[in-house]
């Protein structure tokens, strides 16, 4: 019985000390509020810098709601390891298109191991003064935009319940083999205000990474609303609605004869399409020694509608390419276990009666497997258009005739 009794003592004993522990490194974590200038002239971003400097290992960098924060040169994470930056207030980007031409990044999270970005009450806000941009490169497309928010050689990053509008050019990119990176309950807007298009506002672009997840997201924009490009693996998307875009996308892969290209493993589901160019996408550069080979393999899209889509699917073979070099140089991309499982809907009047477009690889494979396919045209019907097709599964064909 004492012994028992002795034990129950020392067992509370060791509880109460790692609770003591707990406890004392929680008090140790730091909490850093940066000053705005508070003056649209004046660049606050180094004023973050120091606050990632001071707080950003393991401590908390906070942005106060009502407040806005200028950034006027590249927004470098370094030294935000495991932090947490929360932004109730805004980061907004300058407009000054003279200084930021050429250059690649408005904020960056390289050889990061560890941080979360996120809006407690969801009044925070990231910026990119897009409008200016656009109505620029409209007139010069020789302009190079930076790309809003770059995750490099990076693990365990979040970023939840902001709102991020008007990127320049790409909203995310995600690359340099990232691991474990996650977005949820984020609202992406690209809205012009102007005659001039938003172009080239990808929401988000998955590049050479793993274990990355998309969930609950809004997207309004004028590109790609999910890209998946070369080197995306486990890529998962859930609950997502894009407006206006250009599709849930595969690529474009092929583009330069150095690399073999790849995207497998990415699962699609729960998608509303609204408005967009196509619902979903596969694009690739044709074959020959000026292109890459092209290998995308396990991509499920599951439980996706279409409302006003000009295409609900459309498979591209020869990606910004003329008839003639087409020809020449056919794909020989392999296409393997893409599944479309309840993809219902209607699309728009552009194409009628035509609701999907599949030009598979002449000299490759094009194994696409259909499920309960339900679109229509506005007319009422519903013609798949395929060549290369040899044998489909799920949908009836309509050959492709060429003049």
């Amino acid at each position: 019985m004492v012994i028992k009794i002795k034990q129950l003592l020392w067992l509370v004993l060791l509880t109460f000390v790692a609770l003591f522990y707990q406890a004392s490194s929680l008090l140790k974590q730091k909490s850093c509020t940066p000053s705005s200038a508070g003056n649209s002239s004046i660049d606050d971003g180094p004023a973050i810098r120091e606050a990632f400097l001071i707080c950003g290992d393991g401590g908390t960098i906070f942005i106060p709601a009502g407040t806005t924060f200028m950034i006027r040169s590249s927004l470098d994470f370094k030294n935000c390891n495991a932090c947490n930056f929360q932004i109730e207030g805004t980061l907004k980007v300058s407009d000054d298109l003279g200084y930021w031409e050429g250059k690649t990044i408005f904020f960056l999270l390289q050889n990061i191991a560890g941080a979360t970005i996120y809006s407690l009450i969801g009044s925070g806000v990231i910026d990119g003064s897009g409008q200016a941009y656009w109505d620029y490169f409209a007139r010069n497309t020789t302009y190079r935009r930076p790309l809003l928010i770059q995750i490099s050689n990076s693990s365990n990053i979040t970023f939840t319940k902001l709102k991020i509008k008007n990127a320049p050019f790409w909203f995310f990119f995600i690359t340099d083999n990232s691991i474990d990176i996650n977005f949820s309950n984020l609202i992406l807007s690209a809205v012009s205000t102007s005659h001039n298009e938003p172009k080239n506002t990808d929401g988000f672009d998955t590049g050479v990474c793993s274990y990355v997840t998309i969930s609950n997201i809004h997207v309004t924009n004028g590109d790609d609303c999910v890209s998946f490009k070369n080197g995306s693996n486990y890529i998962t998307v859930n609950n997502i609605t894009c407006v206006g875009s250009h599709g849930l996308s595969v690529g474009s892969l092929g583009l330069d004869p150095r690399y073999p290209y790849f995207v497998k493993n990415v699962y699609v589901s729960n998608a509303t399409m609204i408005n967009c160019i196509a619902a979903t996408r596969i694009k690739f550069y044709p074959g020959g020694p000026s292109h890459g080979t092209v290998i995308v393999s396990n991509v499920t899209y599951k439980n996706i509608i279409v409302n006003n889509c000009d295409y609900a699917l459309q498979v591209d073979n020869c990606y910004e390419s003329n008839s003639t070099t087409c020809k020449m140089n056919p794909s020989t991309a392999k296409l393997d276990a893409i599944q479309f499982i309840d993809v219902i809907g209607k699309t728009s009047n552009i194409y009628d009666p035509v609701v999907a477009r599949i030009d598979c690889p002449p000299n490759g494979t094009c194994d696409l497997i259909f499920s309960q396919w339900n679109i229509v045209a506005p007319s009422g019907n519903s013609t798949v258009l395929c060549s290369n097709y040899a044998h489909p599964s799920g949908v009836t064909c309509t050959p492709i005739t060429y003049n």
